[in-house]
């Protein structure tokens, strides 16, 4: 069964030829994000695509990373060289050089804001509270093997204190967790091919103080083996994939008890009817959540290996969109796009998702 799905908006891509095209979900209102070596270029995806903010890039050439403040007051660049903070008229606020540190790869900064004396509240860049001070959480290379270095910052980027943790260092990701009341709580260490580690922590005299090690939950024995894809908006329900992507298995939370499956076999076989475009499908993380009632599975090729060998290049993998429903793992059919080749897809959470063209995104509902 195919399903024609309903185009709710289309948004062309200002400028495409060379620029490096972003689509941000996390926000109430989802983002686009056109990165050239001019600039950075924000725009908010309503009815319209609406420029929202512009940043002029610190200098020329392309930049790994970046990190946009709350209020779209300025953007953190990560250069090759250091973060630099620039507001919209192009004003360097500040600069935290790092040398030749990858950035890309290790890279990382949160903001915050202080809604009382005694400790900083955590925040996220797309969707994070403006009713107080701002704060900044970044990281930089701590000189040692086995520690992480976070600076704080204020808004200006004066350091308002250096918190070495003996935990992370060379080649580990690192990021900080947030409890209820948006507070310091915990550190999370993943990379090199082992499990994420968690730990306690807490803001106490005026530094990132680190506790013991969490054990592992049912959560983290459970996403050692297989790949999250996903909440419904009540946090009772979540999508997840199996490494191999053979299966994608919904649980209930926060018990993480398997409530529905929906694997391989139980699609049509490749190379017929729907599965057409498919020798030998799996699943993609490109799957998740439509509402509540709907969920998407993505299916694609793998890397053919025989094909780049004969044609010297790697030829555009088939992929294709599902819907399915939650509670059963039943499919409701395959999406019939009017264009013939659509790979990446972003959900947005409220019954629309967005898939995206050279020149342009579009924006469906079922």
């Amino acid at each position: 069964m195919t399903i024609t799905p309903r185009l709710v908006a289309k948004y062309l891509i200002p400028d495409r030829d060379g620029a490096q095209v972003f689509v941000d979900g996390t926000g109430p209102v989802p983002r686009l994000e056109v990165r050239n070596t001019r600039s950075l270029r924000i725009y908010e995806l309503k009815d319209q695509a609406e420029l929202t903010a512009e940043f002029p890039a610190p200098s020329s050439g392309w930049w790994p990373r970046e990190w946009v403040a709350p209020d779209l007051s300025f953007t953190v660049f990560g250069t090759t060289t250091g973060y630099v903070a620039v507001t919209q008229d192009g004003t360097r606020l500040w600069e935290q050089p790092y040398g030749g540190w990858e950035v890309g790869r290790w890279g990382y900064l949160d903001f915050s804001t202080v809604r009382s004396s005694a400790r900083p509240a955590a925040g996220r860049s797309s969707t994070g509270g403006t009713d107080g001070e701002l704060r900044m959480w970044l990281r930089l290379p701590s000189g040692l093997p086995d520690s992480t270095l976070i600076l704080t910052l204020d808004a200006e980027g004066t350091v308002l204190a250096r918190s070495m943790l003996p935990c992370g260092g060379y080649e580990r990701s690192v990021s900080l967790l947030w409890d209820e009341n948006d507070e310091v709580a915990g550190v999370t260490v993943s990379g090199a091919g082992v499990p994420s580690t968690h730990y306690e922590a807490r803001w106490e005299a005026g530094a990132i103080v680190l506790g013991g090690q969490l054990r592992n939950g049912s959560d983290d024995r459970l996403l050692q083996e297989r790949d999250y894809l996903g909440m419904d908006s009540t946090s009772t329900r979540c999508m997840t994939v199996d490494r191999r992507r053979r299966d994608i298995t919904w649980h209930r939370l926060p018990t993480y008890e398997v409530t529905a499956t929906l694997g391989l076999s139980d699609l049509p076989v490749p190379g017929t009817g729907d599965c057409a475009v498919h020798n030998d499908p799996q699943f993609s993380t490109w799957s998740g959540f439509v509402d509540d009632e709907t969920a998407m599975v993505t299916l694609y090729n793998p890397y053919d290996e025989a094909a780049v060998y004969m044609f010297g290049r790697e030829n555009w993998r088939e992929h294709s969109h599902w819907l399915a429903d939650p509670a059963t793992g039943a499919l409701h059919g395959r999406i019939e796009y009017p264009m013939p080749e659509v790979d990446t897809v972003m959900l947005i959470g409220d019954g629309t998702w967005i898939t995206e063209e050279w020149d342009a995104v579009y924006r469906w509902r079922r």
